[in-house]
């Protein structure tokens, strides 16, 4: 049902996501997404390193578009967060050839930084995902779709930003 109103919106991976962050965490961490996957929050259990909790309106081609872009870039890099999910997905930004794509190019150079890759939704069809876990099998997969959901784990407890 969720496929067949919400296309590859990753509603059902959120879920084993989500389960994924919280065996790894303890409540008293913080987690960021990038992306506007907030239910990922709700079923971790974990608050966010951001106050933004998704990103449609960074995309819009509105006046504090770029400004809420540096805002959330400001907060995750200052929280400095054990683990990051990062979407992948057109329908987590909405963005359009207007849209200011400042905080996703900033994104993959602060997770290849500052992270690394241990989980990957890959969301093939209506029907099926595969998902790969921990970092040698993320760095190995191959994906089958462009629909791919990224799950990172902080390098080490140093602050770290994308800039530096």
């Amino acid at each position: 049902l969720s496929r067949g109103i919400y296309g590859n919106s990753p509603f059902i991976e959120a879920v084993e996501i989500a389960k994924y962050v919280r065996e790894r965490t303890d409540e008293n961490d913080r987690i960021a997404v990038l992306g506007s996957e907030p239910e990922i929050y709700f079923y971790a259990h974990r608050k966010g390193a951001t106050g933004y909790i998704y990103t449609y309106p960074m995309m819009e081609p509105q006046p504090y578009a770029k400004t809420m872009q540096q805002g959330m870039i400001r907060e995750i890099e200052s929280a400095h967060p054990r683990y990051l999910v990062f979407s992948w997905i057109d329908m987590s930004w909405l963005a359009t050839k207007e849209s200011d794509q400042g905080i996703v190019v900033w994104g993959q150079r602060y997770v290849r930084k500052c992270y690394d890759p241990v989980g990957v939704a890959d969301i093939i069809s209506e029907s099926e995902t595969r998902f790969a876990w921990e970092e040698d099998n993320v760095r190995k997969y191959v994906a089958a779709s462009s629909n791919l959901v990224y799950t990172f784990r902080r390098k080490s407890d140093a602050p770290c930003t994308a800039s530096e």
